[in-house]
């Protein structure tokens, strides 16, 4: 149990972020996590001193694709783009305002994270996927390879095309005037 806790429950907070991009929904997030820690818990036994955070994040990923499974049976469409609560709720890692900003660079930098949050869940799952593990989550492309079980070769060329949209996408908001 001790040793459970040294090495996979540091990760909590950054599981739960990946989990939210993935889902593009707090709750379901907590949910993935909650049954991904519950798995990583049965499982420890055969983990073997590796990449503690690299294996959590394949737990939350296979998590993630087995709560994408049971929501399609259950409802048969997809879900939304956005959670209502985005503007609503933030998390430190997502609000990075400090006591030390003017309320205009607080505004201006809460607008920024909106608007990267927006453009990066209009990214395909594939792209948003690597996007987020490797710009926010900053795992080396080989751990991303370990967690989406692809080549590394796989990885860049996803990374590469998330970031060209990523661009795109951001280019095509600032020519309409959203998310400011």
């Amino acid at each position: 149990m001790r040793r459970f806790q040294r090495t996979i429950i540091p990760h909590l907070d950054a599981a739960y972020n990946f989990a939210r991009f993935l889902s593009r929904d707090a709750d379901a997030a907590q949910d993935i996590v909650q049954e991904a820690y519950l798995r990583a818990y049965r499982g420890f036994g055969g983990f073997r001193d590796g990449d503690a955070r690299a294996w959590t994040f394949t737990i939350v990923r296979n998590c993630y694709h087995a709560w994408l499974r049971e929501g399609r049976r259950k409802t048969r469409y997809e879900q939304p783009m956005t959670d209502e609560r985005d503007s609503e709720e933030s998390s430190p890692s997502l609000d990075p305002t400090s006591e030390e900003d003017t309320p205009e660079a607080a505004f201006i930098r809460k607008s920024e994270t909106q608007r990267v949050r927006e453009v990066i869940n209009r990214l395909p799952d594939a792209m948003r996927e690597v996007l987020v593990l490797r710009e926010l989550e900053d795992l080396s492309y080989r751990e991303i390879a370990e967690i989406i079980d692809a080549p590394i070769g796989t990885v860049m060329s996803r990374l590469a095309r998330a970031r060209r949209d990523f661009g795109e996408i951001w280019r095509s908001l600032e020519g309409k005037g959203t998310a400011r």
